[in-house]
């Protein structure tokens, strides 16, 4: 089954312990999924989940496409991106403009 990376998209995998994790992405561009990883870790895939509910452990980072389908994401479902969420992705814009 082919992932299809969406922006908004809310996604789940399975780590190491076997649990799943979130993630989030904010923005894509032609190499790369820019991401926001959540620490709350569940036994199953969760069938609803809202991110406000959850705490960010890393509020973003710039992925290989490649990288993040690797990881067996699975999409859960989709949700607006908003201004908040996407600071972090504008300083990495500004730091990249800025090499």
């Amino acid at each position: 089954m082919k992932t299809e990376l969406k922006v908004g998209g809310v996604y789940a995998s399975k780590n190491e312990e076997g649990k799943f994790t979130i993630t989030k992405i904010l923005a894509m561009d032609e190499f790369a999924v820019h991401a926001r990883f959540y620490n709350k870790e569940f036994d199953e895939i969760p069938s609803e989940i809202s991110t406000k509910d959850l705490t960010f452990l890393i509020g973003h980072a710039p992925l290989a496409r490649e990288g993040f389908l690797k990881d067996g994401q699975q999409l859960i479902s989709t949700e607006k991106v908003s201004d908040d969420e996407l600071e972090g992705y504008k300083l990495y814009l500004e730091a990249m403009r800025e090499q």
